[in-house]
């Protein structure tokens, strides 16, 4: 199997960030804590859910049958 990796751009995304975070403030930070929490915990898993019950239509729409989740 393939690994995941980011790409570069990714990853200076990331540095990027990462430069702006040193500059924030205490509440600042909890608020983008806090957000990033809700995208990571709660919002990823329902968009990897969807994906994967799309990715079944598909496959199985491509066989004629037809699929309801």
């Amino acid at each position: 199997m393939s690994r995941i990796e980011p790409s570069v751009n990714d990853q200076l995304r990331h540095a990027r960030l990462v430069k702006e975070l040193d500059k924030l403030d205490r509440e600042s930070l909890l608020a983008i804590s806090k957000d990033l929490a809700r995208l990571a915990l709660l919002m990823q898993p329902a968009a990897m859910r969807w994906a994967a019950t799309e990715a079944a239509k598909n496959l199985v729409s491509s066989y004629g049958s037809s699929y309801d989740a």
